[in-house]
């Protein structure tokens, strides 16, 4: 929609900074919901079920190829909130690239993530990507929170 809305560099530049909101928002996430329990989480059983079952899964069992992608429903209920307020204090016409890129960078994200917790790269950057996150699950994890 926005490519009948915008010229090329407006619709290219909209989707790239989508894409960096993605990373900032991954890293917030991850930083200050799935890791910042100590602070936010109250403390009953309901609480400490849905936590686990949205992140302390991951966690508890990070080599499960069956628990790296954000639960689906969840996910659906987060993404609509967030399109919703993009196409709330974005106009119609750039909201369209912002949420696109945001999107594709949520994807390119799951992709990474699952590619550093099951490959095997044995030198150069992924490598070190993957020995990065790796350290995040198994040495430190109040350390290390972003992946992409």
């Amino acid at each position: 929609m926005s490519s009948s809305e915008l010229d090329w560099f407006s619709n290219i530049f909209y989707f790239l900074m989508g894409c960096v909101n993605w990373s900032l928002l991954e890293y917030t996430i991850h930083r200050f919901i799935f890791h910042g329990e100590e602070y936010w989480l109250p403390e009953n059983n309901t609480a400490y079920v849905a936590h686990f079952l949205l992140h302390g899964i991951h966690h508890a069992f990070p080599q499960d190829r069956y628990r790296l992608v954000f639960p689906v429903l969840p996910g659906y209920i987060i993404q609509a909130l967030l399109a919703r307020m993009f196409y709330s204090f974005l106009p119609v016409d750039m909201s369209h690239a912002f949420v696109a890129g945001t999107f594709a960078g949520y994807v390119a994200y799951d992709l990474i993530h699952y590619f550093l917790h099951h490959s095997s790269p044995k030198e150069g950057y992924w490598k070190d990507v993957k020995i990065y996150h790796m350290q995040h699950h198994y040495k430190n994890s109040k350390a290390g929170y972003g992946v992409s």
